[in-house]
């Protein structure tokens, strides 16, 4: 019965949504969850956090969608920024948290050789600014475009090229020490 709504687009499953279809906010769960977990968990760098920053995420959606009579266009951004929103509310909410779980170790487990590269990898976006480490994350991890992470984050198009070129060279000059000696 679910297997129906798999062919709808995003914004199609919104709208049967707002109509009150229960299978289509499964359908768009199913698509999401992975996505918005590991974001929230590279953003935060806490299981629990991260968990209830995913679970309010959908909530909230799932919440606003049967009041929202207008079509969405852009369904992707419109959960990601939910659970952008979420996650800076829970970082300026908190004391910082300095350790950030590698996207890797939720998609598959790394080789034991990885493991070093992984930590350094998480220890160097800690040292990011805010604003260059979402970017990054977005773009590297999440796979976005520079126009989609523009309407998440609200910045210009410029602004988010600027951070994401700025994150890489400031990784790149971190981790050149550990990557010239392997």
């Amino acid at each position: 019965m679910a297997s129906q709504y798999v062919r709808h687009t995003d914004e199609e499953l919104f709208t049967l949504m707002s109509g009150g279809d229960k299978l289509a906010f499964a359908e768009l769960y199913t698509r999401y969850r992975g996505r918005i977990y590991a974001y929230a968990l590279r953003m935060l760098g806490d299981r629990d956090r991260a968990n209830d920053v995913f679970q309010e995420t959908f909530t909230r959606i799932y919440n606003r969608c049967r009041d929202h009579e207008r079509l969405m266009s852009n369904v992707s951004a419109y959960i990601f920024t939910t659970a952008r929103n979420i996650c800076l509310n829970a970082i300026r909410n908190s004391k910082p948290v300095t350790a950030v779980e590698d996207y890797h170790e939720i998609v598959f487990q790394p080789s034991h050789e990885n493991l070093e590269l992984a930590e350094l990898v998480k220890r160097s976006l800690e040292l990011l600014p805010q604003h260059h480490k979402e970017a990054f994350i977005l773009r590297e991890y999440d796979g976005l475009s520079y126009q989609e992470i523009s309407d998440i984050t609200g910045q210009s198009l410029a602004a988010v090229k600027v951070h994401i070129f700025r994150a890489k060279e400031k990784l790149r000059k971190i981790l050149s020490p550990y990557l010239e000696e392997a």
